[in-house]
């Protein structure tokens, strides 16, 4: 099955704008094939890809509103930032609209913002898939392109150093999971 074929398709479609859907067809398709030549499951990983942004597109009081109301929020951070909210919300409403519940799904939408240590294969192929999907130019995107393929755990460090570095750079602040994710990766290595 193909990320067109979901059984999800028609309630992200309805969640997203054009743009964004396309986007999240274009993952699910890189997450699918990173899954295939890592062993992964690729059905998890057409779903995971298909609904990672399932909650991208709600207003920031809405993500706040929800992600109170589940205790979701763990850093002040994230009340002047509600964006980095979307992943954690995304995998509470993928569970209770859709009834989605394979957990590695779930923990894959929620992380795949600011990652997280001891993120499982899906969770990083999720990540990975996000930066590097067809229709995504950041600048890392194209080393990614070449290392994950063979090396999910070097992709994911080059990814998490680039956006550390990024936001460094524009001056923006670092969610702490980020620099956990870091760590724990780099010591993994």
């Amino acid at each position: 099955m193909n990320a067109i074929g979901s059984p999800y398709t028609v309630a992200a479609s309805r969640r997203m704008t054009p743009e964004r859907y396309e986007h999240v067809l274009a993952v699910a398709a890189c997450a699918a094939e990173l899954a295939e030549l890592h062993g992964g499951d690729r059905r998890e990983a057409e779903t995971a890809g298909l609904l990672h942004d399932y909650a991208r597109e709600l207003a920031a009081e809405e993500l706040l509103q929800i992600a109170e109301s589940r205790g979701l929020i763990r850093y002040e951070l994230e009340r002047r930032v509600p964006v980095l909210l979307h992943g954690p919300v995304g995998a509470i409403l993928v569970r209770s609209e859709l009834g989605v519940e394979s957990l590695s799904v779930l923990r894959a939408i929620e992380t795949h913002t600011v990652a997280a240590p001891g993120m499982d294969q899906l969770a990083k192929i999720i990540y990975l898939a996000d930066l590097i999907a067809e229709g995504r130019n950041c600048p890392i995107a194209k080393k990614l392109r070449m290392v994950a393929p063979d090396d999910l755990d070097q992709a994911l460090r080059l990814a998490l150093a680039f956006s550390i570095r990024y936001l460094l750079k524009t001056g923006k602040l670092i969610h702490p999971q980020t620099v956990a994710a870091w760590n724990y990766f780099l010591d993994k290595r």
